[in-house]
């Protein structure tokens, strides 16, 4: 998988496969896909453009689709997801 990335606006990133990453402020980014939602915990790294994710908090998309399980390979698969969106801005990204 070798999507195409597009930012329409500061902290956003649309990929052409169907999902999006936006950047919230210094903590936290909003992860989209398929009409779902997940909020999660990361912050900002001293090195600009740098943020760390924490991989613990992606536990249930948002309401109202928080009953659809989500399964190890469904998180990995969200990581590196985010992980594509920041690599295509040049971004770094440090999974904890």
């Amino acid at each position: 998988m070798s999507g195409r990335f597009s930012s329409t606006r500061p902290n956003l990133v649309e990929s052409d496969e169907g999902f999006s990453v936006e950047i919230l402020g210094r903590t936290g980014l909003r992860y989209t896909q398929e009409g779902r939602t997940i909020f999660v915990d990361s912050e900002a790294l001293a090195t600009a453009g740098a943020m760390a994710l924490y991989g613990a908090s992606i536990r249930a998309w948002d309401p109202p689709h928080e009953n659809e399980v989500l399964s190890d390979k469904d998180r990995e698969d969200i990581i590196g997801n985010i992980r594509r969106a920041f690599t295509s801005r040049g971004w770094t990204l440090e999974v904890i």
